[in-house]
């Protein structure tokens, strides 16, 4: 297994791995962090896009391929669903400060 080419496919599609603790630290350490996070929060848009797009040929998916398949794509699309849900509840947060 080629491990850099999964953590880049994570780090494609998951970026709250690059956020840093905002309530650790000084608060000089807490306020350069929460403005690390605020800049990476602008990126957030494009993550919840590609998840809308993998939502929506699992959606497809679920449509064309037989009754046996369907439900382990179901629980892709759950998934997806998810994560776009916290994405923006995330970015939806970062735009209301």
């Amino acid at each position: 297994m080629d491990f850099k080419r999964i953590k880049r496919t994570i780090a494609y599609f998951w970026p709250l791995d690059a956020y840093r603790h905002a309530d650790r630290g000084t608060i000089m350490e807490r306020a350069a962090a929460f403005r690390h996070n605020e800049k990476l929060a602008r990126s957030l848009p494009l993550y919840i896009n590609r998840w809308a797009v993998s939502a929506s040929v699992e959606l497809i998916l679920t449509q064309v391929l037989p009754a046996a398949v369907v439900p382990p794509i179901a629980i892709l699309f759950t998934a997806s669903f998810c994560a776009i849900t916290t994405l923006t509840a995330i970015w939806m947060l970062f735009k209301r400060g």
